[in-house]
């Protein structure tokens, strides 16, 4: 691990002094649609290319109070999955791991410690023993050891305590060697399980408040930079400094550099207007505007704010029933594959291809296969009219010349974009060029949504997903998983999915991604649709040392090392 590590920043340092100079991400711009960067990459010893976050030149800053705001969750435990939840818990809270943000990307390459400080992995992969920090104390006075890290892991894991568990099918147990240290067993070598420990999600939680409400105050006592100072319920939290936090930054200084945070309970259209009125600092650092009316409303709402683009493994997917006929059959499935127009669907559901990534098959480009692969699978290698000759003799040769009836299913309201509006824009393609009589039901309720899924009612099913690790596909394309809304079932996928997690090599693991792509763009049990809807996220320049990563919910919404420049304010 420690290898790793040396390698990585020498490559670093090399690329930033070869380098230097303004970073895009650092600047004010007012385009007609939101700036597209050129990151800087390097190349890690597994051959993998990791992006580089922007490198903050000034000096840090102590004091200060940053205001954002958005949705207090329902629940303070973070190992609930309450929506927003890690915006309001990881000022206070540690992980074990987390994801370096030296990097955008969240993989096992990028992975450092948090509250271990190092740790070791067996030979075969499934005993992982951790060294944790010493001296570091819980918020109320109560040193932190061992004993907290074992009830963490065993909680986080328990299916009756945790609503992230299926995230560590690896793990067995955690045995304690003294009280700084800990090893975990695993029943088999899982790359996933450290990926999942990195996650926001993944807090270290105090034994000795066992029992704790998880909708109180009191059960906000962690190790983390900020205290919890008071909290409103439905009107906002405030943090302030922790005096004691166990942190200093790569200089030596104390962390974190803030005085304290506050988060006003809101709506995400209130808190842009908040934004746009000076209220806030930053809108947070979970969100952002996805589509291109969110960027323009704050852009030319307020001209000075700063922008950094988040690319997000949530993508949208149209799931094909292969119950259904004739979606049983590869030549139609093929067929509709070839009227997928990526940039047109990205249009639909953004309304600017800067969102999207078009291109891009089942997997985020980021981890998935070369574009022009997808594009040979696909057949998007050749020109329009050519694909619509090549989809109507596949119809043909299906029986379906004339076309069939087909109802395509989303659950968001259409004419405000999003996979609504993305399904309308295939559907009039798969009208107009194969005759296909498409009936497209959107804006429907939760309960009618799963009253149509259980009921098999539905020929295709367009919905976001969120796909931080491949492995993760055990939920949506192996047999009978409860998320196969395509009921689809590949023996030969099937055991390629149940392998993945054992794989621990970076580079065996990229090909065994690719491999499972190739799988799902050859059957085509969904279509891909480019729909990796990325965020735009604002801030006004007298936050500093903003950086973000390719998931929601890290270590960015800690803000243990930014800073507050009053000089940049805007007054």
């Amino acid at each position: 691990m420690k290898r790793w590590g040396v390698l990585l920043a020498a490559v670093l340092t090399l690329t930033i002094l070869l380098a230097c100079g303004p970073t895009s991400e650092q600047q004010t711009t007012t385009p007609t649609s939101p700036p597209e960067t050129t990151p800087t990459t390097i190349q890690s010893p597994s051959g993998a290319y990791l992006t580089v976050n922007p490198v903050e030149t000034g000096t840090p800053i102590y004091g200060g109070t940053i205001k954002t705001g958005y949705w207090i969750p329902r629940t303070f435990d973070s190992h609930q999955y309450a929506g927003f939840g890690p915006t309001a818990t990881l000022p206070v809270f540690n992980q074990l791991v987390m994801f370096d943000l030296t990097y955008k990307d969240t993989v096992l390459e990028t992975i450092i410690g948090d509250l271990a400080e190092s740790w070791e992995t067996s030979d075969d992969g499934t005993e992982i023993t951790f060294h944790l920090h010493q001296g570091v104390k819980w918020h109320d006075g109560v040193p932190f050891t061992a004993d907290d890290v074992i009830y963490s892991l065993d909680k986080m894991t328990d299916i009756n305590r945790s609503a992230i568990s299926a995230w560590f099918p690896a793990y067995q147990s955690t045995e304690k060697i003294n009280d700084y240290t800990v090893k975990v067993h695993l029943k088999y070598a899982s790359a996933g399980f450290m990926l999942s420990l990195a996650a926001g999600e993944s807090q270290i939680q105090p034994l000795h408040l066992v029992g704790t409400g998880d909708q109180t105050a009191e059960f906000m006592v962690g190790t983390g930079p900020f205290t919890l100072k008071d909290f409103i319920p439905g009107v906002r939290l405030e943090y302030e400094r922790n005096p004691n936090y166990w942190k200093k930054d790569k200089y030596g200084n104390q962390l974190p550099y803030l005085d304290g945070i506050i988060l006003y309970h809101s709506t995400l259209s209130s808190a842009q207007n908040e934004l746009i009125a000076r209220r806030l600092d930053i809108l947070g650092a979970s969100s952002g505007a996805g589509t291109v009316s969110a960027y323009e409303y704050m852009k030319n709402g307020a001209p000075e704010l700063l922008w950094v683009k988040r690319e997000r493994f949530s993508g949208s997917t149209i799931y094909l029933n292969v119950n259904h006929k004739p979606l049983d059959d590869i030549r139609v499935r093929r067929a509709m594959g070839l009227m997928i127009n990526e940039d047109d669907l990205i249009m639909g559901y953004s309304g600017d291809l800067i969102f999207g990534q078009s291109g891009a098959g089942i997997f985020h480009p980021a981890v998935g296969l070369p574009k022009d692969e997808v594009a040979k699978l696909m057949g998007w290698d050749k020109t329009w009219d050519e694909r619509v000759a090549d989809a109507q003799q596949l119809m043909a040769e299906a029986g379906y010349a004339d076309g069939f009836k087909l109802t395509m299913m989303s659950a968001e309201v259409s004419g405000s974009g999003g996979s609504s509006d993305m399904t309308l824009v295939l559907a009039d393609a798969l009208r107009k060029y194969l005759k296909i009589d498409v009936q497209v039901s959107c804006g429907l309720g939760l309960i009618e949504i799963q009253k149509r899924l259980d009921g098999d009612e539905y020929d295709t099913y367009s919905r976001m997903d969120t796909l931080t690790d491949p492995g993760q596909l055990d939920r949506t394309f192996t047999t009978g998983a409860y998320g196969n809304w395509s009921k689809y079932s590949n023996t030969e996928l099937d055991k390629m999915i149940a392998d993945y997690d054992h794989i621990l090599d970076p580079e065996k693991r990229r090909e065994a991604t690719w491999d499972i792509e190739r799988v799902l763009l050859t059957n085509l049990p969904a279509l891909p649709t480019g729909c990796y809807i990325a965020s735009m996220m604002p801030y006004y320049p007298e936050l500093r040392n903003f950086r973000v990563n390719n998931i929601v919910y890290s270590n960015i919404n800690r803000f243990e090392d930014v800073w507050l420049d009053e000089s940049l304010r805007v007054k």
